[in-house]
């Protein structure tokens, strides 16, 4: 059964708003359904979960993360996610579309490339007491439910505050998460730019390097730094994360899916499946 697709959690689906945003307490949607969001994927929203007591585990695609409140959760258009809260969790859930994301991420293309990935970052508490999220949440969930004059600048400008100071906090070397020089993260979120749409074609590194402009040595440099992981695994594990979604949330035959993501041989599909996740795509699909 295909993984369903929202607006918000259980409502249909809408056409796109580049000025959409929602805000909404923790409880206010997860208590109505025991807590617990069922995976599902937003094609047009962004979502940013400040956690400020309680927990929640969180599934993002092919990764699992505890959280013991406080922490943030990252939510990108079409990542596959669901969430199982501590009763009583609170905190804020923002919801605000893509073409907002791309306006308050403006030219810097560290920003935008932290919005594009998913995340979930565990805070110490004195981390999370010595930004103004608490506050911040606060305040956008405030001027969210009125109706006075100028809301939907104020909403602009809090949300705009909210989302750079989740981005610093989640950079902070006390989470371990502190960027790499700026210039191989330029290079990387070009890469990752390129591998999303094209992953399906197998290229070669040297093919997606012409594509970024940089050489086979300047980008695998640049990878090792941001990500610890050659360009090739990158992209495998690019296809390993779409492999176990069409696998987890469709009905399509596994040979259909080796077709999907570009493979000739099913046969040379499974293999690779088997080599990168330790089972075949039968026995994934048949775990559940």
């Amino acid at each position: 059964m295909p993984v369903p697709a929202f607006s918000l959690y259980g409502e249909a689906l809408r056409p796109p708003d580049e000025a959409t945003v929602h805000v909404e307490t923790i409880a206010a949607r997860s208590r109505l359904h025991d807590w617990t969001i069922q995976p599902h994927r937003h094609r047009d929203l962004h979502q940013i979960l400040i956690v400020q007591s309680g927990g929640v585990e969180a599934s993002l695609d092919d990764r699992s993360t505890t959280i013991s409140g406080p922490g943030v959760v990252v939510v990108p258009p079409d990542v596959v996610h669901g969430f199982r809260f501590e009763v009583a969790t609170v905190g804020l859930v923002a919801s605000f579309a893509s073409g907002l994301a791309q306006d308050l991420a403006g030219r810097a293309a560290d920003l935008h490339r932290f919005l594009q990935e998913h995340s979930a970052v565990p805070l110490t508490r004195a981390t999370f007491a010595a930004i103004d999220l608490s506050r911040l949440s606060t305040m956008l969930l405030r001027e969210f439910k009125r109706s006075a004059l100028g809301r939907e600048c104020a909403l602009r400008g809090l949300l705009g505050a909210l989302v750079a100071n989740v981005y610093r906090v989640a950079h902070r070397p006390d989470t371990g998460h502190a960027p790499a020089d700026a210039r191989a993260r330029e290079v990387v979120a070009k890469f990752r730019e390129v591998t999303e749409r094209s992953f399906r074609r197998h290229s070669t590194v040297a093919a997606y390097c012409r594509a970024i402009g940089v050489s086979e040595s300047q980008l695998r440099r640049a990878c090792m730094a941001v990500t610890g992981q050659a360009p090739i695994a990158l992209v495998h594990l690019r296809m390993l994360v779409e492999a176990e979604r069409q696998l987890r949330y469709t009905a399509m035959p596994i040979t259909q899916v080796a077709y999907f993501l570009g493979f000739d041989d099913p046969a040379y599909f499974t293999r690779f499946f088997t080599r990168g996740t330790g089972l075949s795509p039968k026995a994934f699909r048949a775990r559940g």
